[in-house]
């Protein structure tokens, strides 16, 4: 049984949830973020830290939509913010993107030019190589750049053998 600490709190964070996200939510898609919570980020309701757990995830929502801790690749993704997030240092920007590649197992050479600099800026970030970066910053970078590394493995590869791609007589 919930005590009314429990509730009174459980309701005050659907609040802070709604507030930051800009909307309200129905009951039962707060108890799905609850659940969400405290699968991926150790979440407790009556935790000293709820309240800003709560407003962080819902301003990723707020920006990435999709943000749900489910689907495709979420995993992943969550593993790779969560690598860069704990570290708790600074890099330079090239100096990150190349840790990136190796922990994402991408050459960065397959990478278009302009899609670092997408990834920073969905993380409203601004990108250059030389600039310093401190890694919880860059967690978020690492998300929406394991993103991009999933959809990428999940293409299939063209061939450009002559017999592969002659039509059949």
């Amino acid at each position: 049984m919930a005590t009314k600490k429990y509730i009174t709190k459980y309701h005050q964070l659907k609040q802070i949830y709604e507030r930051e996200l800009g909307k309200e939510i129905a009951d039962v898609t707060w108890y799905r973020v609850v659940a969400t919570l405290k699968q991926h980020f150790n979440f407790s309701v009556l935790g000293s830290d709820a309240n800003k757990i709560v407003e962080t995830f819902a301003g990723f929502k707020r920006r990435y939509g999709s943000f749900t801790g489910r689907g495709e690749g979420f995993s992943e993704r969550w593993q790779a913010f969560r690598h860069f997030y704990e570290i708790n240092t600074q890099y330079q920007g090239g100096e990150f993107l190349k840790l990136l590649a190796e922990h994402l197992k991408i050459n960065l050479d397959d990478v278009p030019r302009s899609t670092p600099y997408y990834w920073f800026e969905r993380a409203e970030l601004s990108f250059s190589a030389e600039n310093i970066y401190h890694s919880k910053d860059l967690a978020l970078v690492a998300f929406v750049a394991a993103k991009w590394a999933i959809n990428k493995r999940s293409q299939p590869v063209k061939s450009a053998d002559p017999k592969v791609l002659t039509l059949a007589k």
